[in-house]
């Protein structure tokens, strides 16, 4: 029994051909297990506000979530913190330190002094800005 040269060049072009087509798909889609941990996926924010309290003219506290994504500690001194308020910057009277491990959260409530009326607030920590 024997192939007939045109049948084995079809069955060689069209595994061939198969295997080409498999391998650009596996190398534009590769599985979770072949990308490993360099596959982009969709990352939570660094810092996102929980928490914004004006309390009368005395004070306001904001409530920040901190996340880290990287591989060594993020640490957030409280003098990194501060609140623009149009031309006015708001320094923390109160609020810690925040050192957050790779892969954690940590929530940290910081108290300004309070912002001028109407004026639109700007939260900034190192490398980030939030609009409040």
């Amino acid at each position: 029994m024997g192939f007939d040269r045109g049948a084995l060049n079809a069955v060689l072009l069209a595994t061939t051909a198969g295997l080409a087509i498999g391998g650009a798909v596996g190398v534009v889609s590769p599985t979770f297990a072949e990308a490993g941990p360099s596959a982009p996926r969709s990352r939570p924010p660094a810092t996102v506000v929980t928490d914004v309290s004006v309390l009368g003219v005395d004070h306001m506290d904001i409530t920040v979530r901190f996340s880290n994504t990287g591989r060594v500690v993020r640490h957030v001194a409280s003098t990194d913190v501060s609140v623009s308020a149009g031309a006015v910057v708001l320094h923390p009277r109160s609020g810690a330190a925040v050192d957050v491990r790779p892969g954690a959260t940590v929530s940290s409530t910081f108290t300004f002094d309070a912002p001028p009326a109407g004026a639109s607030l700007v939260l900034s920590v190192p490398g980030e800005a939030l609009a409040l």
